[in-house]
This record gives structure tokens, C-alpha cells and sequence, in this order.
């Protein structure tokens, strides 16, 4: 419902945004944790005390979702790969994976491993990176040169 003052409510922007967030989400922590991770940030936004007065929302959810898949990772990832570690060979998934690359991508800062994540396993290019995040494709330039740098670093 759009209100008075020609602002859609809350119900409205999560059914305008929902479809896209997801997609991002599942890009950033994977198809099973992204409509949780979508939820989460909404609800965050959405009881912010700025919110009424944000005027692009859609940048606003993208960096929620960004924010809350950081999170996400923190307390995820490092489970996971320790998991994997201790793994028994019987129980080891059959393709290699490499723990100094997953590693690696998880000591990137939130924006740099969005970047990562949307150019080279979503495949997109600089443009489609920088609407998705809410950011210039400068600067989605900038986090990938960044993210390669400190990859190449860390991996050499």
C-alpha cells in the first residue's frame, strides 16, 4: 500500500525487491542461506530509525543484504571449513576444493568479495556490479583491483 505521502510501506518494498535481493544473496552466501539472509536485512532496514527517511531504498536493502551476508560469513564459513578439514575421506566432497583460495576470499573486506563474488561466479559485468551493490562502476573497479592484489598476496 503507498501511503499519503506516496511512499510504499514496508510489505510492498520487501514485494518489490524480494526476487532481486535474492539473487544477489545467493551470490554472496549461496542459494540455501539467501532468502534468510534477504529476511534478515529487511527486517534490519525496516526498523532502522532512517528509514522513513531513505530515498533510495533499493541501495539501502542491497547494503543490508550485504552487511548481513558479512555477517552471515563470519559465522558460517569458518564452521564449514573447518568441517571439511576434518572430513573423512569417504565423506569429502569427490571435486577438490581448494581451502587456501576459500580462505583467502573470506579475509577480503565485505565489498571486495561482493565484487568477487558478482564478477566471477555470477558472471557479470562491472556495470550490472555496481546497480547490484548501489555503487559506481569505479568503485566496483577499485574493489576488484583491490580483491586481486590482496588475493595474489595472500595465494603467493
Amino acid at each position: 500500500m503507498i501511503t499519503a505521502t506516496g511512499v510504499m510501506d514496508n510489505e510492498q518494498v520487501y514485494r518489490s525487491y524480494a526476487v532481486e535481493l535474492t539473487r544477489y544473496a545467493t551470490g554472496l552466501v549461496g542459494p540455501f542461506d539467501a532468502a534468510d539472509v534477504v529476511t534478515d536485512a529487511c527486517l534490519k532496514a525496516f526498523s532502522a530509525r532512517k528509514w522513513p527517511e531513505v530515498s533510495n531504498r533499493r541501495a539501502y536493502l542491497y547494503r543490508a543484504v550485504l552487511s548481513v551476508a558479512n555477517d552471515h560469513h563470519r559465522s558460517t564459513l569458518s564452521r564449514r571449513l573447518r568441517e571439511m578439514k576434518t572430513a573423512t575421506p569417504e565423506s569429502a566432497p569427490s571435486q577438490d576444493i581448494d581451502f587456501d583460495v576459500l580462505g583467502a576470499v573470506e579475509r577480503l573486506s565485505v565489498q571486495q568479495r561482493a565484487a568477487v563474488l558478482l564478477t566471477y561466479w555470477a558472471d557479470l559485468p562491472a556495470e550490472a556490479v555496481a546497480e547490484q551493490m548501489g555503487i559506481s562502476t569505479g568503485a566496483v573497479k577499485r574493489h576488484l583491483a583491490r580483491a586481486r592484489k590482496h588475493l595474489e598476496e595472500w595465494l603467493s
